[in-house]
């Protein structure tokens, strides 16, 4: 077949080169001959032909490999007349319109210039569409947005020579690198052609001559992707997963065909063709004018083509008017559009390399690697000086997704790069900066502060490559999100989402300006869109005290300030209940108003105990003015207000529990020892009284035990106890009547605790030894260690850890109260203590029945989130359900993210509905003072034989509103892979690479990064702060997303209240439905009763009727219970 083969690729490369010497005239419709060209490149590579052996023939017309891929590097580099002759009128990609048959001159001309049939008959065999039709633009389909980076809807109209010589190097280099064949003669030989293909691909956005050229080939380059093991490949059909090309473009109005409605009208024709000719006239030196062929794009343009390709004009900026000349008024067509039709056709895509990778991990001595810091630099160098906004544009609506790929940059030389790129994009941006002042035009609508945007979105991606940085540059990434606080509001929420992912990995830098950032962002408050970031990113602080470790006053009073400022905002809409409210989404304004009481309680408790009080008065005043012109303050704002008065003079749980000591002083009688009997009111208390006070239920039962009272108050924000001595009542010992045993502790913990058999044959010296024993063993427990002993390991005071058979608030923490917490739970706060505000229950016979409903009611936000794994090529929910262990990497994720638990035995533990005997024993599980996050992880529950469609998982993990998944399939993991009606949130993590083979290396190299995706079910606003996605190290990865599955939780279940967010409903928290209950239960009692007066028959004002009286601010005096306790 050579013999036969080389004949015509020389007949091809002869009349390639008398057509770019102009001797053919038209340049356009020859795509064939360039593809034959190409195909002949790499067939003789792989036939490891050298140089020296095919430049013996080159007197016979048998041209060597290396003068063809010149020629075509040549070629591409070339001026493309044109095109660039005619800017006003560039054509390309998405802009291609049917303009109806093209010239006659056109349409003939392939035929009349070359009339090969051999070369006729391929043509049409590699385009059937070819001729005539071909020189009509394409028009696009309805469907013209399913799949914009599909492979098959390339174009191959109207190209000129430099772009079909560049199409022809990237068809060489395609072949070369990504479609498989047989065993290359000389791998070196193929190696060292790739490399020099490579060199001028990369030396093309450049020194190419037409913008068009660059274009298309960057185009080409940044599809380049590696996987896992860093082998290059052609990215196609997931291109763009989360679409986040097609959100940067649409901010520079380069999404679709829509044009410029508002643009001034066209010049006449005329007009424009003088004015066309005069500028290219000036643009050009005589020199190059005279040497230039005579040709155009394939023959004149009709008047109806041009007409319509001046209508459609997109933008212009104005330029020199010239003498004679109508003024520039026209806008100018877009070079480049979404979704993008590819001027080149890559065969193999989406397959990487079998021969070239991007990086050595043995070290630069081993396999030869493609120079990626070579296109770095290209990249570097548009970002410096770049004249062309087409270009700059391209760029900066692609690199984000690009340099997502990490696999991709990870060579000494491209860290270099890098941090040169971090450099020129920070310094450009920040106030002052001189980034993207070299554009000559700009079109019409757009700013340099746009393309700075821009720029913010891949500053986003860089803080994954943060090891690639000094001290220095880290801080400047974080001074530029800062910065860009001010900019629009997209950029407000890209920088915002930014700095929650700075949060963990830059912590000294955003430690460093942290005050700022809460200044700006006190500023920029305002509607739910953006209040939603703004609080994620506060809560996301708040949860990591290191950053917040050196706060003064009054940045604690700026971050209450930013979200009380909200609470005033949404009070003010709601009011208004009008049709035309502002607020888009209803469900998004209800999670934001939860969202600011959370990080009311978030921050209040990351403050000191005793600083807590100097922050009541300006936290009360806030509240109350969210309340202004309402008569009374909303229930949300009582529960704070009750809230408040619980952690601020404490740290106590908000629930108690059973202890030893009530064990003894309650149910210490021998028949009911061990076997679970309940004991009436008779059996342990003599007497029981309750109170109404304000918000609360006092009650205070007299024990059996001679002088032992317990006290309990349940009120809205938690449940507190108190049991405790008179010592006003004697002590009565031993040998008495009824006397007080448990001033001897010894005794009742021998008799309950250390019970031991003694020997038949022990003497009274034995015994007593015994027991001397055991006191001393009491001693131990009871007393204080001795100085001598080393300290044990103090827990994580907020984290802290739990045991079997305790509650999530009785982990080991640092617990401080203040004698003003007793007085308070046991006040009619928030209402004066009066006769109209105190009652006591004569008939208690409906107490018992409130108080166990009551106490059923949650004290804590309470959360169940789904967590699965998916293995490597699997996409059904059955096999990912039936999963029962995942990657190293996945297991160490869980560890992180929560506490194991036993589920056996559990009292006070929100388990999630799930059950020991048929979900497994253990748990992992997250709590705080506030709220708690049960994981239903379905690696750890079993797989039943019987249960071939994991019915006892689905049952769980079908139900909860979110679903953390694991996706190690190598696919994208589709948003209703788990068929249930709960389809609300998923919180994807996948390696930022693709790759099956090392999905369970616990590599760290593999593993050190995760891509993080928050998919939402159709019609939920955007409310995560990961924007597209995030790049997160793993060990801050279990940090980052048990924030988000707290977020995610909030916003799914609001949603769901809401029904779709389509009812404006209030959606209410567990602390208002305690308060709600306690009001029903109070008006009740009232209602029975049947008066509002008490004895001496006198009814007293209230403080809520005074409050409306003189206004909702009158109510600062008493709310702010500082003054008073």
């Amino acid at each position: 077949m050579p013999g036969y083969r080389r004949p015509l690729a020389n007949l091809a490369f002869e009349f390639c080169r008398r057509l770019v010497a102009g001797d053919l005239g038209d340049t356009d419709n020859c795509d064939t001959v360039w593809k034959i060209l190409a195909d002949e490149v790499v067939l003789r590579i792989f036939e490891g032909v050298l140089d020296e052996e095919e430049s013996v023939g080159e007197s016979d017309q048998d041209f060597s490999v290396e003068t063809i891929v010149a020629f075509l590097a040549e070629c591409a580099e070339a001026f493309e007349p044109s095109v660039d002759d005619d800017e006003d009128e560039a054509e390309f990609a998405g802009t291609f319109e049917s303009h109806g048959p093209s010239s006659p001159h056109t349409a003939t001309h392939m035929s009349s210039t070359f009339a090969s049939p051999l070369l006729s008959r391929v043509q049409n065999d590699v385009y059937p569409d070819a001729g005539s039709s071909r020189s009509q633009s394409l028009h696009p389909s309805d469907d013209f947005f399913e799949n914009p980076n599909s492979n098959s809807s390339r174009m191959v109209a109207n190209r000129s020579y430099p772009i079909q010589a560049l199409s022809a190097l990237i068809s060489i280099f395609s072949q070369l690198c990504f479609t498989p064949h047989a065993p290359p003669a000389d791998y070196d030989y193929v190696l060292a052609y790739i490399l020099r293909v490579f060199e001028s691909l990369t030396l093309l956005p450049v020194k190419g001559k037409s913008v068009r050229v660059r274009l298309v080939t960057l185009q080409f380059l940044m599809r380049l992707r590696a996987d896992r093991d860093h082998r290059l490949y052609f990215s196609d059909t997931g291109y763009d997963p989360e679409a986040q090309v097609i959100s940067l473009s649409a901010l520079i109005n380069r999404v679709g065909l829509s044009e410029n409605a508002d643009a001034p009208p066209p010049p006449t024709l005329d007009a424009v063709s003088e004015l066309r000719k005069a500028r290219a006239r000036a643009r050009i030196p005589p020199s190059e004018r005279d040497m230039m062929p005579s040709r155009d794009r394939g023959g004149r343009l009709s008047q109806s083509f041009s007409r319509n390709a001046t209508s459609r004009s997109r933008s212009r900026v104005g330029g020199p008017v010239l003498a004679g000349s109508v003024p520039r008024s026209r806008t100018r067509t877009a070079l480049w559009r979404v979704p993008e039709q590819l001027l080149f056709s890559v065969d193999t895509v989406d397959t990487p390399s079998e021969i070239l990778g991007t990086y050595d991990p043995s070290g630069p001595d081993g396999v030869v690697v493609l120079p990626i810091s070579e296109y770095l630099s290209t990249l570097l160098t548009i970002l410096e000086s770049e004249k062309s906004w087409d270009i700059l544009s391209y760029v900066l609506c692609h690199l984000p997704i690009q340099l997502a790929n990490k696999h991709l940059f990870c060579g000494p030389k491209s860290r270099v790069v890098i941090s040169k790129i971090l450099t020129i994009l920070c310094l450009g941006v920040l106030e002052g900066g001189t980034f993207a002042r070299s554009i000559e035009r700009w079109p019409l609508g757009i700013k340099i502060r746009d393309a700075h945007g821009l720029c913010y979105h891949t500053l986003s991606v860089l803080v994954s490559y943060k090891g690639y940085f000094d001290i220095k540059q880290r801080h400047s990434l974080v001074e530029v999100f800062l910065g860009g606080l001010s900019g629009q509001p997209a950029t407000i929420m890209c920088c915002l989402n930014a700095l929650s992912v700075s949060v963990f990995e830059l912590q000294p830098s955003v430690i460093r300006y942290l005050s700022s950032i809460l200044e700006k962002l006190s500023q920029i408050m305002s509607n739910p869109d953006m209040a939603v970031h703004i609080l994620s990113f506060l809560s996301i602080v708040g949860s990591h005290p290191p950053l917040y470790s050196n706060f003064v006053e009054n940045d604690y009073k700026m971050v209450f300030g930013v979200a009380l400022q909200y609470l005033q905002h949404h009070n003010r809409m709601t009011r208004a209940d009008s049709p035309d409210s502002p607020m888009k989404s209803w469900a998004l304004s209800q999670h934001v108003r939860i969202l600011s009481y959370h990080l009311v309680y978030v921050w209040f408790l990351a403050v000191k105990l005793p600083d807590r009080p100097k922050y009541l008065r300006y936290i009360t005043r806030q509240l109350l003015l969210a309340n202004e012109g309402n008569d009374q303050v909303d229930d949300p704002t009582e529960v704070c207000f009750d809230w408040l008065a619980r952690y601020t003079y404490a740290s106590a749980d908000p629930r108690p529990a059973n202890s030893l000591l009530q064990d003894i002083v309650i149910n210490s009688t021998s028949a009911t020892e061990g076997q679970g009997i309940s004991r009436s009111l008779a059996d342990t208390a003599t007497s029981e009284k309750t109170w109404l006070l304000g918000n609360s239920i006092v009650t205070i039962r007299a024990l059996r035990k001679l002088g032992w009272i317990e006290l309990l108050s349940r009120r809205p924000s938690g449940y507190t106890k108190f049991l405790g001595r008179l010592e006003n009542v004697p002590l009565v010992g031993p040998g008495d009547v009824d006397p007080d045993m448990f001033t001897i502790p010894a005794v009742h913990l021998m008799d309950r605790e250390f019970s031991q058999a003694h020997r038949p044959d022990a003497d009274e010296d034995g015994k007593e030894e015994d027991r001397g024993e055991q006191r001393h063993l009491v001693h131990d427990l009871l007393g204080r260690p001795q100085t001598n002993q080393e300290e044990p390991h103090r827990p994580d005071p907020l984290a802290g850890y739990v045991w079997s058979r305790t509650a999530p608030s009785q982990r080991r923490k640092d617990v401080a109260i203040d004698p003003s917490f007793f007085a308070l739970q046991l006040s009619s706060y928030p209402d004066r203590l009066g006769p109209s505000n105190v009652r006591m229950l004569v008939d208690s016979a409906a107490v018992p029945k409130f108080t166990a409903n009551l106490d059923r009611m949650p004290v804590i936000d309470t959360h169940k989130v789904g967590i699965m794994y998916v293995a490597p090529g699997q996409a059904t929910e059955i096999e990912i359900l039936r999963n029962t262990h995942g990657s190293p990497a996945y297991t160490t994720f869980l560890e992180g993210i929560g506490r194991l638990i036993n589920l056996r035995g559990q009292i006070d533990v929100y388990a999630g509905g799930l059950n020991p005997d048929e979900d497994g024993e253990y748990a992992y599980a997250w709590w705080d003072d506030i709220g708690q996050i049960l994981y239903h992880t379905a690696t750890m529950m079993p797989s039943h034989p019987h249960d071939e469609h994991s019915t006892f998982k689905k049952r769980h993990i079908g139900n909860d509103f979110v679903r953390i998944v694991w996706n190690d399939s190598g696919m994208p993991y589709r948003f209703d892979t788990l068929a249930t009606q709960f389809q609300f949130v998923n919180i994807v993590i996948e390696p930022h690479s693709v790759g099956h083979i090392s999905a369970y290396s616990s590599s760290f190299h593999e593993t050190e990064y995760f891509k993080v995706v928050v998919q939402r079910a159709d019609g939920m606003i955007e409310f995560a702060p990961v924007g597209h996605y995030k790049l997160v190290s793993a060990e801050n990865l279990p940090l980052l997303v048990r924030q988000l599955s707290l977020l995610a939780d909030w916003f799914a279940y609001v949603f769901s209240r809401t029904d779709g967010d389509t009812l404006r409903v209030d959606v209410r928290t567990n602390w208002q439905e305690r308060l709600s209950a306690i009001r029903r239960f109070k008006d009740q009692q009232i209602k029975a009763s049947g008066s509002d007066t008490k004895e001496n028959g006198s009814v007293v004002d209230s403080v809520d009727d005074k409050g409306q009286k003189d206004g909702i601010l009158a109510q600062e005096a008493f709310r702010d219970f500082t003054s008073s306790f």
